[in-house]
């Protein structure tokens, strides 16, 4: 996927698009979401600097893009974008896991510590 193919989907960059099965299953991430997911620097890039871009859409198992840059632990600078975007917003919102982002990072990991300071709250687990 290239950047002219991300500009051409702007019609839905704020909605479930995308499946990792060749299956006819219904959405299950958004665009940015896949682009985590993929480790697409150049598209995550991208699409964190457009206005129009809502960093807290869900995905289908109520996921942040924030929960998925943390569980793949993708890189610091990316998880500082996504929070400087608006994700600090949702930081403790649970998935249907029953995870918030901060569950998902290694604990005491630079990333949970920026998490942290975003306003993470640690949960007992």
């Amino acid at each position: 996927m290239t950047i002219d193919d991300v500009k051409n989907l702007k019609p839905y960059w704020n909605v479930q698009i995308a499946n990792f099965k060749d299956s006819i299953n219904e959405p299950v991430f958004t665009l940015l979401q896949m682009a985590i997911l993929l480790n697409k620097k150049k598209i995550v890039g991208y699409l964190l600097a457009r206005k129009s871009l809502d960093i807290n859409v869900l995905s289908k198992h109520n996921q942040t893009a924030l929960m998925i840059a943390c569980e793949k632990k993708v890189p610091l600078d990316w998880i500082e974008a996504i929070l400087k975007k608006g994700g600090d917003l949702g930081i403790n919102v649970k998935d249907d896991f029953n995870e918030t982002a901060l569950d998902k990072c290694t604990f005491n990991s630079k990333a949970y510590q920026m998490l942290l300071k975003y306003g993470a709250i640690e949960s007992v687990r």
